[in-house]
């Protein structure tokens, strides 16, 4: 009766592995060259901020609000940033650099790799840098401060 029960599930394994699934189609979306005039969102975790960032020529503005609506803005900040784009050999990089002196440095993710509410959205990964352009790093070896911000 083992015997048996083992055929039965070998013949199972089997019939699921030849079966074919269809694969998903995979879609193509124009390269960021550029960010001026786009907006992008982010969400503040740990303070419960939602920003909404919007990038100008070389200049920009993170402005963050108590609620998704954005009804009551909490924070607002000006900053100066940098845009390289992407080459076969490196991501695109974005440098920001805030009044108050706070800098961050990072990559734009292109569109297709992830997804916000089930939508294909573009991704600037940031963290904090100092005036060398390395890292920050707290006393526990962990990153100091990110920004993750998207756009559809």
């Amino acid at each position: 009766m083992k015997l048996f029960r083992y055929l039965i599930g070998i013949m199972a394994v089997v019939t699921l592995v030849g079966c074919e699934f269809p694969e998903e189609e995979k879609k193509d979306y124009p390269e960021l060259t550029n960010i001026v005039d786009t907006l992008w969102y982010s969400y503040d975790q740990k303070n419960f901020i939602y920003y909404d960032i919007e990038y100008a020529e070389t200049t920009g503005t993170m402005k963050g609000y108590k609620d998704q609506e954005r009804t009551e803005e909490v924070s607002n900040r000006a900053f100066s940033y940098t845009f390289t784009p992407a080459t076969e050999q490196y991501d695109a990089i974005v440098e920001l650099a805030f009044d108050d002196g706070q800098r961050y440095g990072g990559i734009l993710i292109p569109k297709g790799n992830f997804q916000i509410n089930n939508q294909d959205v573009y991704f600037i990964q940031l963290y904090e840098i100092n005036d060398k352009g390395n890292i920050i790093y707290d006393d526990n070896g962990d990153i100091k401060s990110t920004i993750l911000m998207w756009k559809e």
